[in-house]
Parts: structure tokens; sequence; C-alpha cells
């Protein structure tokens, strides 16, 4: 049976990972992790991290395009796809 680790320690792995510039199955191969555990807390912990601290709403909320925006000449959509990263499009007039 392999090694348990409490949250904290899954989180110091995953922040070590991180530091370490190696892929993922190459840093479970390095600290002798199974690949399956380690994916698995790492998302665990992702998502519990930003729903805490960042307030991520769990649905996501949508805004309708109405015929007036497909036909204008110009425009210009935002996209808040997480925190830190964003998807910009325009085409301007």
């Amino acid at each position: 049976m392999g090694t348990r680790r409490s949250a904290v320690q899954w989180q110091a792995l995953v922040d070590s990972f991180h530091d370490s510039g190696l892929s993922a199955p190459q840093f479970c191969e390095q600290e002798s992790i199974a690949y399956a555990s380690f994916m698995n807390w790492k998302k665990r912990l992702l998502c519990d991290g930003q729903n805490k601290e960042i307030n991520i709403p769990l649905k996501p909320s949508f805004v309708e395009l109405t015929q007036e925006v497909e036909l204008a000449p110009s425009w210009h959509i935002e996209l808040d796809l997480a925190p830190g990263i964003q998807l910009r499009i325009a085409r301007p007039a």
C-alpha cells in the first residue's frame, strides 16, 4: 500500500511540481508517487483553493448576444476563463 499523505503534504508536492519545471509524469516518477493520485489531488487542491480564496462562481454566467450585437460593424468580446486567463476577440470598424 502507498504512503498516506495529508492535504497539506499534497499541497507541498503540488507546489514543488510547479517549481520543478518537470512534466507531471516525470515529477511523479522522481517523487515515487502514483500519477493518478497526484493529478486527483492537484485538481482537488486547485478547485478548493479557487472556490475559497477567489470566490469563483460554481456555475458559469452567460450573456445573451442579441442580433444587434451580431450586426454591429465593430465589437469587442472579453472572456474571463480562469484567474489571470482572459480571451479577447475584437472586430475593428
